[in-house]
């Protein structure tokens, strides 16, 4: 009988069978020579040739078994068919890294390397200070002149800003804004004033520009108006178009006029709405001024659309009924509806006190209403009530 050789390993450990498990898994190995039809609930992997037979099982130690056996029968038929029967089970299916000569520190080891820089990118904090010395986009902002102790009071500014990259998120804003006309030197209090510039589109801020140069603004009237109100440029073509639309139809202005008004007031045309129709409502219903009246208080001093409308009422209640001021001289001088009541009030009771309230410009003695609410105490006592200081603080003291 020909000599059969039997090798045999055993009790491999856990590594080797991983690897094996890992090559079955990578590689496809079984795959490859299984039929379609191979089971896949066994607990064994046995390879069955003519020539050779191998095993791996498991033992109850938790190792593998690894048997190869040779066999040299002559006897046995070369030509019969190959075939694979693998049953495994049980078998680590993790994909496991090979192993690497790491070594790594103890820990009471002293560190030579820098690490102040290790930590999450972004913490909790109130203000910018904490990352002034790291990051560049706050470092360049305070190059152009923005005060960040005011950006830091809105709410989630102070975290949009610090994730910001200043080439890559600011510089084309800042362009944007030169070429629009703001000076270099008030891109500082422009960003200040506005932050929130940097959230919006780029297209969209084009499209506003665009806007207005389709309506006839020059170059120079466009830069007043973002100047004047930088958050201008927040508003979209849609709004900024309603609400001229509203002051032309109500107030029935002219396009140049339109435009006159919005170089002079944009602060007014961007004001809340709402305050807008309801100062137009006591304007017109309260006061008592006509259709070209109001159009002339609109062109010569759009802030009154703007003042709280008790304390504009107020005034003119008492400019209207006390000083026996008419609208046509309002209207001519328009300020005294944006002073305070008191000092109309104080200034006033004065003049009659020395007998020289006299507000008809007809008559001798002519008291300016404009001069009587401009200028400081001492201006007013001696440019018309040519007294001194002292006596119309005494007559404070008694009002």
């Amino acid at each position: 009988m020909p000599l059969q050789r039997c090798y045999s390993l055993v009790s491999i450990s856990r590594p080797v069978a991983n690897l094996i498990t890992r090559f079955v898994s990578k590689s496809n190995g079984f795959n490859q020579c299984l039929p379609k039809e191979h089971d896949k609930s066994g607990t064994n992997v046995t390879i069955f040739d003519s020539n050779i037979s191998s095993e791996c099982t498991k033992a109850d130690n938790e190792n593998y078994t690894w048997k190869s056996r040779h066999n040299l029968n002559e006897n046995v038929n070369t030509t019969a068919p190959r075939h694979i029967q693998p049953t495994i089970t049980n078998l680590p299916s993790e994909d496991f890294l090979d192993d690497q000569d790491v070594t790594l520190p103890n820990p009471l080891d002293t560190c030579t390397e820098d690490i102040s820089d290790i930590g999450p990118y972004l913490t909790p904090t109130f203000t910018f200070a904490k990352y002034a010395n790291k990051s560049r986009t706050i470092q360049e902002l305070v190059k152009l002149g923005v005060s960040l102790y005011k950006i830091e009071s809105k709410k989630g500014m102070l975290n949009y800003i610090l994730t910001l990259d200043f080439d890559r998120d600011i510089k084309p804003y800042i362009t944007f804004l030169h070429d629009c006309g703001v000076p270099a030197d008030y891109l500082g209090d422009f960003l200040t004033k506005n932050p929130n510039i940097l959230k919006e589109d780029m297209d969209d801020l084009h499209t506003r520009i665009r806007y207005l140069r389709a309506h006839e603004f020059n170059i120079d009237s466009i830069k007043t108006i973002i100047c004047k109100n930088p958050k201008w440029l927040l508003y979209s073509t849609k709004d900024i178009d309603g609400r001229l639309g509203y002051f032309q139809s109500n107030f029935k202005l002219s396009g140049n006029e339109v435009r006159i008004l919005t170089v002079k007031a944009s602060n007014v045309i961007t004001y809340k709405m709402s305050h807008l129709m309801e100062n137009t409502m006591t304007i017109k219903e309260d006061m008592d001024f006509n259709e070209k009246q109001r159009k002339q208080l609109l062109l010569t001093l759009p802030r009154i659309w703007v003042k709280n409308r008790e304390k504009l009422f107020a005034v003119f209640q008492y400019a209207h009924d006390e000083m026996q001021l008419q609208h046509n001289l309002l209207v001519k001088m328009p300020h005294i509806l944006l002073c305070r009541k008191t000092r109309l009030q104080q200034r006033h009771s004065f003049l009659v006190e020395m007998k020289k309230a006299q507000y008809d410009p007809s008559k001798p003695m002519y008291v300016s209403p404009k001069t009587l609410i401009s200028g400081t105490d001492a201006e007013f006592c001696i440019n018309i009530a040519k007294t001194s200081v002292d006596v119309y603080n005494a007559f404070l003291k008694t009002f």
